[in-house]
């Protein structure tokens, strides 16, 4: 028997995840069963539990996009991967329960350097910094990029891999409170209230080569003025909870833009390049270049109270299940 947290309707998270106990299916031959250790909750996991992609969701599920663990038993068919192997299993959620069964191609090998909460943040956020800044962006020394919610975690994880490229980012949050949480070298830090103006903040810091933009709504346009022409607006999140109006293309012909989902990469490319990528990040955060504050770690029978410990989103560091 396990704990799995099942989703069988769309909504609010802590309404309508539940704990169910269920028993182990037979383990096909061709797949491995990862014993799951760590699991963070992430806000892709969230908006998915609330339906917004429903069209490529099917109830009931298993929610958890970043999840590791150990290799727990392989299948007969299965080679090259041993029991005792440390693992993320990607390409598909299911993080939130003790064991995942798996196509053994689609575990990434995490090294011993890291630890297991070190592994079970490694990946969400990390690796789309990654992708962000080296496929997208194609970062190099010089470059000059803004990040906004630059506080988030995400946001000092593109701040220490910028630093580490010899790149000092224009930074913008919302509060004196955020200002005071960032570390690495920046180039400027803009805060950015409710009664303030982006604009003026931003004032003398055009010509910029990418921005990294993770809130949508009005603000993008302001953003995208401080681009040089076909400079990259890199799009990856709705903080504000509005999406990106139209008048911002008619406005801005002359950007290159792009919306970043790690999923859609991941399934896309051959897993011998997603596990270079990683083995890239993994030695990054066992350098201590990059980091994930943890704030709260819960047993994954309590569901309940660690979404309501995580939501809403801010800064201050992830809360895992373990």
């Amino acid at each position: 028997m396990q704990y799995q947290a099942v989703v069988r309707k769309f909504g609010p998270a802590p309404e309508v995840v539940g704990i169910e106990r269920t028993p182990l299916p037979a383990l096909r031959r061709d797949q491995v069963r990862v014993r799951l250790l760590a699991r963070s909750i992430n806000p892709s996991d969230i908006i998915t539990i609330s339906g917004a992609y429903a069209g490529r969701t099917t109830l009931p599920f298993i929610p958890g996009f970043e999840a590791f663990g150990v290799v727990e038993a392989c299948g007969e068919a299965v080679y090259g991967l041993a029991p005792g192997t440390r693992v993320l299993p990607v390409r598909s959620a299911g993080g939130w329960q003790e064991f995942k069964d798996t196509d053994p191609s689609w575990c990434l090998r995490v090294p011993d350097a890291l630890s297991d909460f070190e592994a079970a943040t490694s990946y969400v956020n990390p690796m789309t910094a990654w992708l962000m800044l080296h496929n997208k962006i194609g970062l190099r020394p010089g470059m000059r990029i803004a990040v906004n919610a630059a506080a988030s975690s995400i946001g000092s994880i593109l701040i220490g891999l910028a630093n580490a490229a010899g790149v000092e980012p224009v930074v913008i949050v919302r509060s004196e409170e955020s200002r005071q949480r960032l570390r690495g070298r920046l180039e400027a830090v803009v805060i950015d209230r409710e009664d303030s103006d982006l604009a003026a903040g931003l004032a003398g810091r055009h010509g910029l080569d990418a921005v990294l933009d993770c809130v949508g709504g009005a603000r993008a346009s302001v953003l995208a003025d401080a681009l040089k022409p076909g400079g990259h607006f890199v799009h990856y999140g709705l903080l504000s909870g509005q999406s990106i109006p139209n008048s911002f293309w008619s406005s801005h012909p002359d950007i290159t833009f792009s919306f970043c989902h790690l999923r859609e990469w991941v399934n896309s490319e051959t897993m011998d390049n997603v596990q270079r990528a990683y083995s890239e990040v993994a030695a990054q955060i066992a350098a201590k270049v990059i980091a994930t504050e943890v704030r709260e770690v819960f047993p994954l029978e309590r569901i309940a109270e660690a979404l309501q410990a995580a939501l809403p989103f801010r800064a201050g560091g992830k809360v895992l299940l373990a």
